[in-house]
């Protein structure tokens, strides 16, 4: 089963590979959020105690917290960006996948090769998230150790690591609900005929989990390690219950 799975997986980070300006515009997204949010906190540190500076931002943001208000508003976004962005790019890959081996005439000869249907969808759903998992690992991961190692971020430190929550959410919560959020999109897909009716499932799907998984990941680190597993099993269960359901549907295509 696992090597009929990894078969699959590898097929379909092939036929992503075949698209470079896709793959690029999914790496420069993840680059482009570390980049902001970075340099943003790198001005928000070498601001602090500059009186100038200080000044400057009182006219801008009045009060005397302006400072602390601005680095919390951007720990706090880059919190929520970590998971909802990865969940996006996850989601709108895994809603092409089914539909473009049937607008391809390669579905029928995929239902009726011999794999089970769970296999095929779960190897749909682990190759699409294993790219964007690497960069959300890599680039998300590097500019959360840079944010934490800045003394402004201080106060906000169990929203970033090495926080046991926050490690917990990154490494086990985030894959969680990204397989879920494949998961979903895949049986979207294989439930189309055509671009326009994945693109609209796709979205009112990805719309209410990307809500749902940011508020509980991000949103919720304060409360513990505890917490946090547990919307990382919520998460694989939902996964897991939208692979049956979209291994179902696909059994639709070809009867046995």
């Amino acid at each position: 089963m696992i090597a009929r799975v990894r078969l699959i997986a590898w097929r379909e980070l092939r036929e992503l590979s075949r698209q470079p300006a896709m793959l690029a515009m999914i790496g420069g997204l993840f680059l482009l959020i570390s980049l902001l949010v970075s340099g943003a906190l790198l001005l928000l540190q070498a601001a602090e105690g500059d009186p100038v500076a200080a000044e400057a931002l009182r006219g801008w943001l009045p009060g005397e917290g302006a400072h602390a208000t601005l680095v919390q508003a951007t720990v706090t976004a880059f919190s929520w960006l970590i998971f909802t962005q990865l969940l996006g790019i996850v989601g709108v890959l895994a809603g092409h996948t089914v539909l473009h081996d049937r607008q391809t005439n390669a579905l029928p000869f995929l239902l009726l090769a011999p794999v089970r249907r769970v296999e095929l969808m779960a190897g749909k759903v682990l190759g699409v998230v294993a790219l964007p998992l690497v960069l959300y690992l890599a680039l998300s991961g590097a500019t959360s150790i840079l944010a934490a190692s800045l003394p402004i971020t201080a106060p906000w430190r169990d929203s970033l690591p090495p926080s046991p929550a926050w490690v917990v959410a990154f490494l086990l919560g985030g894959p969680a609900w990204s397989l879920f959020t494949a998961a979903i999109c895949a049986a979207v897909s294989g439930l189309s005929r055509d671009v326009r009716t994945a693109q609209q499932g796709v979205w009112f799907a990805m719309f209410f989990v990307t809500f749902l998984a940011g508020t509980l990941l991000s949103a919720l680190l304060s409360q513990g390690v505890g917490v946090q597993l547990l919307v990382a099993a919520l998460g694989l269960a939902g996964a897991a219950a939208a692979l049956y359901a979209g291994s179902e549907a696909m059994s639709r295509e070809v009867g046995r």
